[in-house]
């Protein structure tokens, strides 16, 4: 298993739920000068946390061959929010800040949705038959 440091892992959700929660609320028109505040101070702290998650989460995960669809999903998706966070706030372009603002809703959705999946725990390998009663006695010298 490769789990998280708890400190590491509650201040991640957290940071990630203020992102998910003012991103949607944004959207929804609800106080958008205080939110685009807050959630933009939230992704600079996830921009530390995932370095954290580069730094030892993400390598052993790879070795283990742990969960790397629903990884390489959360960081692709990552960096797409990153670029389309930048282009958002210094895009010159309003064709391409329109782009940005649709691309980054509909991928910071779907990526709360690859989180979940990433968190869940993995199911046993259909390979592996699950033991039989008896077994043991039978392989007993």
């Amino acid at each position: 298993m490769n789990r998280l440091h708890p400190a590491h892992r509650a201040l991640l959700y957290t940071v990630l739920g203020v992102l998910f929660l003012t991103g949607v609320l944004w959207e929804a028109g609800v106080a958008r000068g205080l939110l685009m505040e807050i959630h933009g101070a939230a992704a600079m702290a996830t921009l530390v946390l995932v370095g954290g998650l580069l730094a030892h989460h993400v390598p052993i995960g790879w070795t283990k061959r742990a969960n790397r669809p629903t990884g390489v999903l959360l960081l692709a998706g990552s960096a797409w929010l990153v670029l389309s966070g930048y282009a958002l706030y210094y895009a010159g372009s309003e064709a391409l800040r329109h782009y940005a603002a649709l691309t980054h809703l509909w991928v910071g959705i779907g990526l709360a949705i690859a989180f979940i999946a990433h968190r869940r725990p993995q199911a046993k390998s259909v390979l592996q038959p699950a033991p039989v009663a008896g077994d043991r006695a039978r392989s007993s010298p």
